[in-house]
């Protein structure tokens, strides 16, 4: 884990892969400044398994006041992912009706409403193909667990590093990253931008850091944009 700001009323870190949001991140900042894990709310989820920024508020009022932006869709994410093959269109959008299996904890995709299902949804654009492997960035317009590992896969094109949901290509870390965070501070009165890189490990090592115009868009670990 590695932070990326931080002020009076809230902290932004970079979590790592395997670090559970709830419980691990919070101790390290505990550890890191100071306190106890109790004193750090994480505001939104962030899967164990990936890895890229997440926000926790330093009092119960920040706290509520950044939840009220997540539920209100003003506390903006962005996610980067490597699925194996290449979506048929190089954006878009993807809708589904997701069931969560409690036991397995994970996701299946179904055909019909009923009792646990939920509608999830998301956009995406393809950045980059090498090898059968696409970097997309992907934007949630719902927040289902594994939904962006779900319905990548109920495509055919599961996440490297995905084994539970059928990945074949064997990786460090599963690869999803959050890689931009935006809310309106209402301490400091203004909007508050992060984004910071995926890790150089394998597969992300497999694209070059190039924008749609062919522009390079490499980037410090982490830098905030007012």
């Amino acid at each position: 884990m590695k932070i990326i700001h931080q002020n009076a009323h809230y902290i932004v870190v970079c979590k790592a892969a395997g670090e559970d949001a709830e419980h691990d991140v919070p101790e390290r900042l505990a550890e890191a400044l100071g306190g106890t894990p109790r004193m750090y709310y994480p505001v939104h989820r962030l899967d164990q398994a990936a890895s890229g920024l997440l926000v926790l508020a330093r009092d119960r009022d920040t706290a509520a006041g950044l939840s009220r932006l997540l539920a209100e869709g003003r506390l903006h994410k962005t996610y980067l992912c490597v699925v194996s093959g290449t979506p048929e269109t190089p954006g878009g959008t993807m809708k589904d009706l997701l069931y969560k299996d409690r036991m397995k904890k994970k996701m299946y995709p179904v055909k019909r409403k009923r009792n646990g299902v939920k509608e999830a949804e998301l956009s995406y654009t393809v950045l980059n193909t090498v090898d059968r492997a696409s970097l997309v960035e992907v934007t949630l317009r719902t927040g289902r667990f594994h939904q962006i590992r779900c319905q990548f896969a109920a495509r055919k094109m599961p996440l490297f590093g995905d084994g539970k949901y059928g990945s074949r290509q064997h990786c460090p870390h599963l690869a999803l990253f959050c890689n931009t965070l935006s809310f309106y501070d209402e301490a400091e009165k203004q909007e508050c931008h992060f984004e910071v890189k995926p890790p150089e490990e394998y597969p992300w090592t497999l694209f070059q850091a190039t924008s749609e115009n062919g522009r390079e868009t490499s980037r410090n670990d982490g830098m905030l944009r007012t």
